[in-house]
């Protein structure tokens, strides 16, 4: 038994240790590098206590799928075009632009709808042509249904939603990248809705303000970029690398410089990390550079092991863009292993075919924005329009299956190019920001002074005791909310009182469960055994049905309502500590020195 009163005693100890630690660089400025390495993060203020920024955008997915189906338009053409030849015995890549063009008139594309499409046939025989076969080998998401001399191909209701989804959450990593780019303290980037995304800044100065706009009203650009073997463009930089990483020791924690034979690159944890640095360095005009992030996965789960990024020196020039990509899908190598297929317009094949001709053993950079989603090796010419990316990462099979699915959710999503539009921006001013928390402060501290005044004159000792738990329940929520990085709100300040008022209910009703127990005669080690046994369920039950509460706010909220859930949960799990163990913990020490002859309650 006193083992484990030993474990509770030297578990509350710890957290609260470790909770000063966590709290002192937000109030003690000046502490020792070797301190803040370890504890740098500090009490992030939301958007309604420090200003910032708010926006919110919305999608427009329906002319993104609109735009899938004008390439499956396109795709079709070609090859019912390619089927009608080949039924006449001839080479459809061998024949002259005016046969092409006098096939091609035999059929009529036409699109009814953002997800629909009709076919006219001139001859009704050439309706055999458009079979399932050839449909699914641009598109399976389309279903085909044939009339006389006509066929209609619509996406159903199911698969619309699901493209949906999908764009609209490509859209949110893209934003949520772009956002992180700044470095910014606690951003808040969640969708709401079917197709809305909200964004809430805190703390954004006007400068900041405005790139946030520019950039996350720039659309997803795809690129196709040659890396520029032995361009030196930060071999010679580890000075200004040093003397960067001197000036700037909060922002350059991981960043090193690697020596490579086709030119030295960044490397650190963090994107921001290079992002400052490179800002510096004087790029030559026909040099871009990229950024990728690099995951070590384990050989045999295929789990993330480590991640970091990484720079690439590239063309600034993009001879090829998303705009010529008409599909890329999963496919299969010659030994079976996973590979991606590509597929451009008839202006991208030509391109595509010139470049890979003169950048043979070289690596092709696949951008999305300035982020290099993959960069294969380019090993021959590649003409004809199709292409086959060959995954080189790993030599595991899962590994290089989630390779080729990741490559090829960017590839469609940056060819669909869904716009973004703006529904509202509004600017929160810093004055407001501090109305907010000297109120916000002022409630709570009042709250709390009318708390443990009643609980000190109502219970005497045990109102003590419970006060010192309080405090330490509040030293805990703080120190969740730094070791989360999480924002503190004003709705989450009212979630902080809420919750210590909950721990104050608990221990009232630990209270009255001793109180009952020393009315039946027992002593004052049993009376407490007994109160905290028996009082356990209740605070139990009441803390359980307000958590699912909190979850459900969590989950399917957003902005304040969402900040209140985070502290709300928080809270209920550090005042069911504290009243169970720490008051215990507490009253424990004071029976084990003697000095616990009655029970004050």
């Amino acid at each position: 038994m006193e083992t484990k009163r030993n474990w509770k005693a030297w578990l509350t100890i710890g957290l609260a240790v470790l909770s000063v630690m966590q709290l002192l660089p937000t109030f003690v400025s000046g502490l020792p590098d070797m301190y803040t390495a370890v504890f740098d993060k500090t009490i992030g203020y939301g958007l309604d206590l420090k200003g910032g920024l708010e926006l919110r955008y919305t999608i427009d997915y329906k002319k993104a799928i609109g735009d899938n189906t004008f390439r499956l338009r396109d795709s079709l053409l070609d090859r019912l075009g390619e089927a009608s030849a080949k039924g006449a015995g001839k080479d459809w890549s061998t024949l002259a632009e005016a046969d092409k063009a006098a096939i091609e008139k035999r059929f009529t594309l036409t699109r009814t709808a953002f997800n629909a499409m009709e076919v006219k046939f001139a001859n009704k025989g050439d309706q055999a042509l458009l079979t399932r076969e050839v449909v699914d080998q641009i598109d399976r998401r389309f279903e085909l249904r044939g009339g006389d001399g006509v066929a209609n191909l619509f996406m159903p209701d199911k698969a619309v939603n699901e493209l949906r989804n999908e764009i609209v959450e490509q859209t949110l990593s893209t934003i949520r990248k772009r956002v992180d780019a700044f470095g910014l303290v606690e951003p808040d980037v969640r969708r709401s809705g079917e197709g809305d995304i909200d964004l809430q800044l805190p703390g954004l100065s006007e400068r900041q303000m405005r790139m946030v706009r520019e950039r996350i009203g720039q659309a997803a650009q795809l690129t196709f970029r040659m890396h520029l073997q032995g361009k030196q463009v930060f071999d010679d930089q580890q000075a200004a690398l040093e003397q960067y990483k001197k000036d700037n020791p909060a922002k350059t924690k991981t960043l090193v410089l690697v020596p490579n034979a086709g030119g030295a690159f960044l490397q650190a944890d963090q994107k921001s990390e290079l992002l400052g640095f490179v800002k510096g360095v004087k790029v030559p005009d026909d040099v871009q550079i990229g950024y990728e992030l690099v995951e070590d996965k384990d050989p045999i789960t295929g789990a993330v092991k480590t991640k970091s990024w990484r720079t690439w020196t590239l063309t600034s020039r993009a001879d090829l863009s998303g705009d010529n990509l008409t599909r890329s899908a999963i496919g299969y190598g010659d030994r079976g292993e996973p590979v991606v297929n590509l597929e451009f317009d008839a202006r991208g094949g030509r391109i595509f075919g010139d470049l890979t001709e003169k950048n043979v053993g070289n690596q092709m950079a696949i951008m999305l924005d300035d982020d290099v989603a993959s960069a294969p090796v380019i090993k021959e010419r590649i003409g004809g329009g199709r292409c086959q990316i060959t995954l080189g990462r790993g030599t595991n099979p899962g590994q290089m299956m989630d390779e080729a699915k990741s490559l090829v959710t960017v590839l469609n999503n940056g060819a669909y190019k869904a716009p973004v539009i703006k529904l509202h921006d509004i600017e929160v001013g810093p004055s407001l920001g501090r109305d907010a928390v000297r109120g916000g402060l002022t409630s709570m501290a009042v709250g709390v002074l009318l708390v443990v005044g009643f609980m000190i004159a109502y219970y005497r000792q045990g109102g003590m005791i419970a006060n010192v738990a309080l405090v330490l329940n509040l030293l805990l929520q703080l120190a969740c909310l730094v070791a989360f990085n999480a924002a503190l709100t004003l709705p989450g300040m009212a979630g902080l009182t809420l919750t210590t008022a909950m721990a104050v209910d608990a221990n009232i009703l630990i209270f009255e469960r001793i109180r009952e127990e020393l009315r039946l005669g027992r002593t004052v080690r049993n009376a407490l055994d007994l109160g905290y046994n028996r009082a356990f369920w209740t605070i139990f039950d009441s803390h359980i049905t307000s958590g699912m509460a909190g979850a459900v706010l969590m989950f399917y909220s957003s902005g304040p309502i969402y900040g209140f859930a985070v502290t709300l949960l928080i809270g209920i799990g550090t005042s069911m500590f504290t009243s169970i163990v720490g008051t215990r913990v507490i009253y424990d020490w004071l029976l084990s020195k003697g000095k616990l002859q009655e029970l004050s309650v």
